[in-house]
């Protein structure tokens, strides 16, 4: 089996275990130890997992990188997908949107559509200051300088006054068997919110947030309707979300 392909099955195991055993991997590639051991070695270095004694696990985040360092990260993924999912949000919409890169650059295509938009994120709203959006409404709430999100007791209160039709959320991992996480308690109980008072929602994510998981559980995967993501997703994982529940859309601009 060749290099990419045993790649592939790989990451298609961490996904749906969220853990991998390296005797079980190399019964099922038909592989030595050694060549596990490499392949191991290679996905680590490009941060796809996490070796442990014996196997790999799903990488944890555990450091925050703030706003403004991720923005570069898969900046034409993102772009990508922000073009796609702005497509998809209908006329008289009415959205709420969380903080992140990814929901920035959906926020920065869809200028012209006339919709209501909702959300917690200062950059968001910043974004939207000069646009054709019908209503932009700012939660209240205290500022994570970090992520630009504005969380606890003010913005819980007011997501809560809202009938959603779409939440569009930003995380930093998504997983089978761990859900959908991100960084800090608050921020994830904010994103869960627009989940609770939305008919829909849609994950925004580039590939390299499938199949990682991190501090904060934000909710299980069974919530989510649509994770629109980049080419970078193989078809393995594709496949696997898919299996689980979600309609997974294929951002294919160039």
């Amino acid at each position: 089996m060749i290099r990419e392909k045993r790649f592939e099955q790989i990451k298609f195991q961490l996904l749906k275990n969220g853990i991998i055993d390296a005797d079980e991997i190399c019964s099922l590639l038909n592989v030595s130890r050694a060549t596990v051991r490499r392949d191991l070695h290679v996905l680590e270095k490009e941060g796809a997992l996490k070796r442990i004694h014996g196997g790999a696990v799903t990488v944890s985040s555990e450091k925050e990188q703030p706003f403004y360092s991720k923005i570069s990260i898969a900046e034409k993924e993102k772009r990508e997908i922000g073009i796609t999912a702005a497509s998809l949000i209908p006329e008289g919409s009415v959205v709420g949107c969380t903080g992140g890169t990814t929901v920035m650059n959906v926020v920065q295509a869809i200028k012209e559509k006339k919709i209501s938009i909702l959300t917690n994120a200062i950059n968001i709203a910043m974004e939207l200051v000069s646009s054709n959006i019908s209503d932009v409404i700012v939660t209240g709430g205290t500022l994570r300088p970090r992520s630009y999100e504005l969380v606890g007791h003010e913005a819980d209160e007011m997501i809560s006054r809202f009938h959603l039709d779409i939440a569009l959320i930003g995380i930093d991992g998504i997983s089978i068997t761990q859900g959908i996480s991100t960084y800090t308690i608050a921020e994830a109980h904010t994103a869960s919110l627009y989940i609770n008072h939305a008919r829909e929602t849609w994950v925004v994510a580039d590939h390299t947030k499938i199949g990682k998981v991190a501090p904060a559980l934000i909710t299980p995967l069974s919530s989510i309707n649509t994770l629109i993501t980049d080419k970078g997703v193989s078809d393995s994982q594709k496949k696997a979300l898919e299996q689980a529940g979600l309609r997974v859309i294929v951002a294919e601009y160039d």
